[in-house]
């Protein structure tokens, strides 16, 4: 389930940036911001992989991914809450389109937070 939810999260990124500065305003993504989102895949890919295969850095790789992504959405979630914005304002949108990009948003920060618990409950043990 992790992978499918990570993997819609990332393949959301690409309609949501075309309906919201590409089509509007014929705005190129900003090669930073491209290579962000490039490197944040591949820090999760990486961790995952060696987390499964059980190879060293796996775990902190994929907890270290895992934690990001619990604090980016969460910021949105408890912002939102104090204010009535950030995720309050982005679930009660009129568009059916930015409702579904933004719920697959905030299910990734579900399944993310999910999966720090899960990973710090079955940490594996320490070895010398």
């Amino acid at each position: 389930m992790l992978v499918a939810v990570v993997a819609l999260n990332y393949a959301a990124q690409i309609p949501y940036y075309l309906h919201q500065y590409y089509l509007p305003r014929h705005q190129l993504p900003s090669p930073l911001g491209t290579l962000l989102l490039g490197l944040t895949l591949l820090w999760f890919v990486v961790g995952y992989r060696r987390y499964l295969t059980g190879r060293r850095f796996g775990y902190g790789l994929l907890l270290g991914f895992l934690v990001v992504q619990v604090l980016f959405y969460g910021h949105s979630v408890v912002l939102g809450l104090l204010t009535g914005a950030g995720a309050v304002a982005q679930l009660t949108t009129s568009s059916r389109f930015l409702l579904v990009i933004f719920t697959i948003g905030y299910l990734n920060f579900a399944v993310a937070a999910y999966y720090v618990y899960w990973l710090l409950r079955s940490r594996p043990p320490r070895t010398a």
